[in-house]
C-alpha cells in the first residue's frame, strides 16, 4: 500500500523531470525510466552467488587449556576493597624499602670514589 504510494509518486517525478528536459517526449522517458527502476522482476539472471565467509575455528588440540570464568586462576585477592589505613601503610613501606636501598646504593657508590 505504501509501497505503491511511493512507486507512483517516484514515477510522476520522473515523468516532471523528464517534461523540464525534453518536453512531451521527455515525460515518456522520464516516467518509463523510474518505473523500470522502481520495479522489481522476479528472478536473476545475473548468476550471482554470496561468497562463503565461514571460517573454521582454530584447532589448539590440548595445549592450551580452558578455564570457566568462574574458576579463574586470577587472583581474586588483588580486588578486594581495602581501608585507607591498610593502603597507606602498605605504600608507605613501599616506599620506605625503596628510598632505604636507593640510600645504601648512594652510599656505596660515594664511598667507593672517595
Amino acid at each position: 500500500m505504501i509501497g505503491d504510494i511511493v512507486r507512483g509518486a517516484v514515477k510522476a517525478a520522473g515523468g516532471w523531470v523528464g517534461s523540464l528536459i525534453g518536453g512531451e517526449p521527455g515525460r515518456v522517458v522520464g516516467s518509463k525510466l523510474t518505473e523500470s527502476l522502481m520495479t522489481k522482476l522476479p528472478g536473476d539472471d545475473s548468476g550471482f552467488e554470496p561468497i562463503d565467509t565461514s571460517v573454521r575455528p582454530i584447532s589448539f588440540g590440548r595445549q592450551m587449556g580452558f578455564a570457566r570464568p568462574g574458576r579463574s586462576k586470577s587472583n581474586v585477592s588483588m580486588a578486594k576493597v581495602v581501608n585507607p589505613e591498610s593502603l597507606y601503610a602498605a605504600w608507605d613501606a613501599r616506599f620506605n624499602r625503596y628510598y632505604s636501598s636507593a640510600y645504601r646504593v648512594k652510599r656505596t657508590i660515594t664511598s667507593l670514589k672517595a
